[in-house]
């Protein structure tokens, strides 16, 4: 069974706000005003629930062609209607109307349908033809003289007509233009006979996932305000785009990967900032990080959770299709810092291990390099038996994965990085054993490194080379000196081939001490390092599947194993989560050396990226950059670092929500020492350093840039070369 490979080609959406009703205050008066009756048994409110997506499916009694619409809307409409997630509000629809669009949001015909309303208060729509696939019918309500629209298309049935659906429908099918529109309803009424077309699914998966983003509305605003404010949410826009741009894809080209499917070995980072009350009556600003490791369960016997990813090729309505799905149990450690400049660190000897495990979602594979997909994740709950349980929900992301393919077309590496925002949520358990949300104790944004590495059948340490080029980005907190660190080594391992090696590398680190002053400083990273298999636990038996250990010579003698990775099965990468006295917690990357050197060509750019401010401090996500390679005699380069950033006060403890950073062009200057690239910009304030794979289709960079206001960052970059 194959896997469905698409060429993709991106495109630059243009936004089209169209008006949505209107109406005074009277009506907006008249329209609170109104009772609004429901049962109280599908308060999507309610309930919390792990292994679940933050969008409660209220789909149960539903016939095959039918969907439940449930409204939400701003509490300015309805301040007495029935609390939503969201701070959105539950009514019932003054109508109900289905028709035919396109690009433009007009109506073109009507759809035939039926409606009813069941026992709970809420409107049911049935589909005689079926459920609709693409974003050529939509759902209007009208509330008042507000008028709200979705998409028909919605994987779990339960439509949600709110603010988030309406956004949908105006950035994701109202910005198109009439060809981009085209496009995609040639893949959406595609046939098997014409050609695969697995992106008619993109519209079902993104009326879903939107509803998982918690993002709240605040008091006051009206339906337009709360769209706006959505738009000014760039994860959230990034997201919608993107998915709008997949769901364009055609079947141009088509091939095989001989696998029906892939079981990988993960390693995880993820670098928060946030805001925590958990530990206060007031606010903290609060670093964070989380780091793979591994559950050891006990329940009528011991078993182990593993990070690990799959990918699995099957078909559905006849089309191939990849479906991909992860699970990477991780450790967390948290510095809080308060307004008075006291701080507070807690480690894994607090912090429950936590759960990151995305729900399964079609993905597309385009050019046998790239993996593609909306991806939600799943609640987790800690503390259930504690005083204090705490649900823990994330915001979906866009997934931009680069593939490697081994000789026989077998996926053997993935790379990642991206972002999303999460919050932790007081939960009170009721007396039928079900969670109910109370406070928010968090809310956070998260950069994060994925990467999956394919399973071997029994592993060989002989397999590991003699040597390799080195990268690293962790943080450290807590100290007592020096509260946060954030680092960055390179250089390079030379042993013998058998998992013994001796490290050669120097660090960049900034850093804030106790009393929030920064300073940067450059620590000799030389260490004796030692790779071995680390096994795992499985039904059938042990077995080495490409999981190791590190561990350094100077610290591991009280601390045990630094590092907890994974190894491809030829071993030309390995990449670990560091966790040790020296470096703290973070990922390091291990490449095969033996690159003959750049040549010209662009590299598609991802990462992660921290920075301190006198009062500020800084995540900052890499998303949609480049690094292009121009002229390799001359050694010259340019880079955009395209993406979004995060900005927090200390002082205030107040945080900027996500916002977008230039994509402008700097003209970079390189040399190259062996393996290692050094790119610098003109004035000096940007350097980036690093490695390229032995084959030349990936590289992994660090980040260092110190602005002219002061500011100091430090960061990882992952690069995927585009082709010619």
């Amino acid at each position: 069974m194959s896997v469905a490979l698409r060429l993709l080609s991106f495109i630059t959406l243009t936004t089209l706000l169209t008006a949505c009703g209107g109406g005074g205050d009277d009506a907006v008066q008249g329209a609170g005003d109104r009772p609004n009756s429901f049962s109280g048994e599908k308060n999507p409110a309610e309930d919390f629930t792990e292994s679940s997506t933050g969008d409660s499916n209220n789909s149960s009694g539903l016939a095959k062609s039918e969907v439940r619409i449930t409204v939400e809307v701003p509490q300015s409409l309805a301040p007495n209607a029935p609390l939503s997630r969201r701070n959105l509000h539950l009514v019932q629809p003054d109508s109900v109307s289905v028709y035919k669009t396109n690009q433009t949001l007009t109506k073109i015909s009507t759809v035939e349908t039926e409606q009813r309303q069941d026992d709970d208060g809420y409107t049911i729509i049935n589909f005689p033809d079926g459920q609709p696939v693409g974003p050529d019918v939509l759902i209007e309500v009208e509330y008042g003289s507000t008028r709200i629209r979705a998409f028909a298309t919605d994987r779990d049935r339960d439509v949600k007509v709110n603010p988030f659906s309406e956004y949908v429908v105006r950035y994701g099918l109202g910005g198109y233009n009439s060809s981009e529109f085209a496009a995609v309803m040639d893949c959406v009424e595609s046939t098997d006979s014409e050609g695969l077309c697995i992106n008619k699914f993109v519209w079902s998966t993104l009326a879903d996932q939107i509803q998982d983003f918690e993002i709240n509305i605040p008091d006051g605003t009206s339906l337009e305000g709360a769209v706006s404010l959505l738009a000014n949410r760039t994860d959230l826009a990034n997201y919608v785009e993107r998915m709008a741009e997949l769901a364009q894809v055609s079947p141009v080209s088509t091939s095989a990967i001989s696998a029906d499917s892939v079981n990988m070995n993960g390693v995880y980072f993820g670098l928060e900032l946030g805001r925590s009350s958990r530990f206060s009556s007031g606010t903290a600003a609060q670093w964070a990080t989380q780091r793979a490791y591994e559950e050891r369960l006990e329940s009528n016997g011991v078993s182990y959770v593993y990070s690990s990813l799959s990918m699995t090729s099957f078909s559905v309505f006849g089309i191939n299709v990849t479906s991909m799905a992860s699970d990477y149990p991780y450790e967390r450690a948290t510095l809080d810092r308060y307004d008075n400049g006291l701080y507070d660190t807690k480690g894994r000897g607090f912090w429950e291990i936590n759960s990151h495990a995305t729900s399964p979602s079609a993905a597309s594979i385009v050019n046998q390099d790239r993996l593609l997909a909306g991806s939600s994740l799943y609640q987790s709950i800690t503390d259930k038996t504690g005083a204090l349980p705490v649900g823990w929900t994330r915001n979906p992301y866009f997934l931009d994965a680069h593939i490697l393919l081994s000789d026989d077309d077998y996926p053997d590496t993935l790379l990642a990085n991206y972002f999303s925002a999460g919050k932790a949520i007081e939960l009170e358990q009721d007396n039928d054993g079900n969670y109910q949300r109370q406070d928010e104790l968090e809310s956070y944004f998260v950069s994060a490194f994925d990467v999956g590495l394919a399973q071997s059948d029994d592993f060989d340490t002989g397999t590991l080379h003699s040597s390799y080029n080195v990268i690293s980005f962790s943080a450290q907190l807590g100290d007592s000196t020096y509260p946060f660190r954030a680092e960055s080594f390179i250089g390079d391992w030379s042993g013998s081939g058998n998992g013994d090696y001796n490290q050669t590398a120097t660090a960049e680190a900034i850093r804030r001490d106790a009393s929030g002053a920064i300073d940067t400083t450059a620590p000799n990273r030389d260490e004796n390092a030692s790779v071995g298999n680390r096994t795992s636990q499985l039904n059938a038996g042990e077995a080495n599947t490409g999981r190791l250990n590190l561990l350094y010579g100077s610290t591991t003698g009280f601390y045990g194993v630094e590092g907890i990775g994974a190894s491809n099965p030829d071993a030309s990468l390995l990449a670990f989560n560091l966790d040790n006295p020296v470096n703290g917690q973070g990922i390091l990357f291990a490449l095969e050396k033996g690159s003959s050197g750049p040549e010209e060509a662009t590299y598609r750019l991802s990462g992660t990226i921290a920075g301190l401010g006198d009062d500020e401090q800084y995540l900052r996500q890499v998303d949609g950059g480049r690094l292009s390679i121009i002229d390799v005699s001359a050694e010259e380069a340019t880079v955009s670092l395209a993406g979004f950033q995060i900005r927090e006060s200390i002082s205030t403890t107040s945080q900027q929500t996500p916002t977008s950073v230039s994509d402008a062009n700097i003209d970079l200057t390189y040399t190259r020492s062996d393996d290692r690239l050094t790119f610098d910009s003109s004035d000096g304030s940007v350097t980036l350093d690093g490695y390229l794979s032995s084959d030349r289709e990936f590289m992994v960079l660090r980040y260092r840039e110190t602005k002219a206001s002061g500011e100091e960052y430090i960061g990882l970059l992952l690069g995927a070369r585009e082709p010619e």
